[in-house]
């Protein structure tokens, strides 16, 4: 269950899993109503341009509250700077250690989330992402050194491991809270490149639930697998949940256990 996606639109740019048609009349970028701040004209402004708004209408500085402000803020910035670069030591030495820690999957897709400036990707928005608070409230069995909260890391290359089941019995039920409900039409699965091809995942299904992880799930589709290590992608007709269901019913032929990245 490598990423859930719901497919991509006019959405809130302060909550990015929210489809919206509705704009700041001033800067247009697309918020949802809970963002949106009326104002007595009529006209409703995100929280970024009413705060400019103001700002502008506030009386103009003096030029010897210019020249004033001028000296506070050089002060200021001296001032900042000799902390920062305090805190910037202490920092660096507390941590000395951990620089030679490798990067989690959950750090990595935090920092390309940064870059990008957006939850969007070119699937769409991956609603089994931990960073989006999504977790794993249920899981048939998992290898204590292979969790199934290593199926919504964001990570399927080789080197890190994904999910194990303890045994090949069937069916082996994972399944993953979203930190809001959504309304996905695909599911992206990969198996893991480093695992024995007779443990990759097979026939599986997609289930959606808007009551609860143990109960009101929903069928959205049976899919099978090819055995192979590529990205795989399955649509189905989007279904609106809380909890998602991935069901495995079988792999390659493997008697041991089953794997997924």
């Amino acid at each position: 269950m490598r990423r859930i996606l719901v497919e991509t639109g006019k959405r809130c740019y302060n909550h990015p899993h929210r489809p919206t048609q509705t704009s700041c009349d001033r800067c247009k970028t697309s918020y949802c109503d809970e963002c949106l701040i009326a104002q007595p004209d009529g006209r409703r402004l995100c929280a970024t341009c009413l705060q400019q708004e103001q700002e502008a209408e506030a009386l103009k500085p003096t030029w010897r509250s210019r020249l004033l402000g001028l000296v506070i803020s050089t002060r200021n910035l001296l001032i900042g700077i000799a902390i920062g670069a305090i805190l910037v030591a202490g920092i660096l030495y507390a941590f000395r250690d951990s620089f030679n820690r490798p990067i989690t999957p959950e750090e990595l897709a935090r920092f390309r989330y940064a870059m990008q400036g957006t939850f969007v990707t070119e699937e769409g928005i991956n609603l089994n992402s931990t960073v989006l608070d999504a977790k794993v409230v249920r899981a048939t069995s998992e290898d204590p050194e292979h969790p199934a909260r290593k199926l919504i890391d964001e990570y399927y290359l080789g080197g890190v491991p994904g999910w194990r089941s303890t045994s090949a019995t069937f069916p082996q039920e994972i399944v993953v809270a979203w930190g809001d409900s959504g309304t996905p039409s695909k599911v992206i699965l990969v198996n893991h490149p480093e695992e024995d091809p007779s443990t990759y995942v097979r026939d599986f299904e997609i289930l959606i639930s808007n009551e609860g992880p143990d109960s009101g799930f929903k069928l959205a589709g049976r899919f099978t697998m090819a055995q192979d290590s590529e990205v795989q992608r399955f649509e189905f007709q989007p279904l609106t949940g809380r909890w998602i269901m991935l069901r495995v019913l079988s792999n390659y032929g493997s008697t041991s256990y089953t794997s997924l990245a």
